[in-house]
């Protein structure tokens, strides 16, 4: 007599599936941002902090902002399923209930914010309450009325790296309200990129933005617009004391290169796949210049 021991992958594989959804739901391309600019914060602020309280805050910070990302993929999760580059989320898809994700991103942010309340300091909970709020009771909504959700949803994505400076200080400093508005600006042209190229998916989800509000050639202005403005304020630390000449040499390449860049859309035809094809080469030209800023700041401060 023989006996058989059978194994079935299926089990296993679904618990994989299943955690990979939960994480998902974090947006964990954005908790990736968020750790650096917190981490920058932590970095160029005054002051010493042991390493395990920097990795607390950082920690903290980035589930905070994951649980936000959790909250707003519950209450957008109908929306999501209208769009081609959404629809097959977990949520959308069916493949998790909403009371899981709304479970899961109730719990962290109440976590992640008493961490930052009694283990970091008082006021670095506060900016993350107040990101949070923001970010699920102003912008989520404001999405669907107005295209000037744009800035509403700034102000959270701006407040990490000012988080890692009161995580040290316990003070909300000069050179910490420098990287929120580094970030803040930067945050427009990139998401005004995004939303020239997604028009189409944007519209079926009954989103307000600018190309679709006021249309492509005006948007593209305000592109150059905000980034000329960017350039400006990412040389604000030199002027302070905080950089170096080489610092302020190497913005005024990076800049004046990235806002030529950015006039270039001036050249593309309305409504042709060459201004979509300017537009997502200029949303990667964003996603490299922010991190060149940031380590320059490091580098030559």
């Amino acid at each position: 007599m023989t006996t058989r021991f059978v194994t079935s992958d299926a089990i296993p594989g679904k618990k994989i599936n299943l955690i990979f959804d939960l994480f998902s739901l974090t947006k964990p391309r954005l908790s990736s941002l968020v750790i650096f600019t917190s981490a920058l914060g932590l970095f160029l602020a005054p002051g010493v902090m042991s390493f395990w309280s920097a990795f607390i805050a950082i920690v903290a910070t980035s589930g905070l902002v994951g649980g936000a990302c959790v909250i707003n993929c519950w209450m957008e999760r109908d929306i999501d399923a209208l769009m081609e580059r959404t629809k097959n989320r977990p949520l959308p898809s069916g493949r998790l209930s909403p009371a899981i994700a709304l479970t899961m991103g109730l719990s962290l942010i109440f976590i992640c914010l008493t961490t930052l309340y009694f283990i970091i300091n008082p006021l670095t909970a506060l900016l993350g309450l107040v990101a949070t709020v923001t970010y699920v009771f102003l912008y989520t909504p404001m999405k669907k009325k107005t295209s000037w959700a744009l800035f509403a949803g700034a102000i959270p994505g701006a407040i990490p790296p000012l988080m890692g400076w009161t995580a040290v200080t316990n003070s909300v400093g000069t050179l910490g309200i420098i990287l929120f508005g580094i970030l803040f600006i930067w945050q427009l042209p990139h998401f005004l990129s995004i939303s020239m190229y997604h028009a189409r998916d944007y519209n079926n989800a009954d989103f307000k933005i600018f190309p679709t509000q006021i249309g492509t050639r005006k948007t593209i202005h305000k592109i150059a617009i905000y980034t000329f403005g960017l350039l400006l304020v990412s040389l604000v630390p030199f002027y302070i004391g905080s950089a170096t000449e080489y610092y302020r040499n190497f913005i005024i390449i990076l800049g004046g290169s990235f806002f030529a860049f950015s006039l270039m859309g001036y050249q593309q035809k309305e409504n042709s796949d060459e201004l979509l094809k300017w537009a997502r080469r200029y949303f990667y030209a964003s996603l490299v210049y922010l991190p060149c800023v940031f380590v320059a700041m490091i580098v030559f401060k």
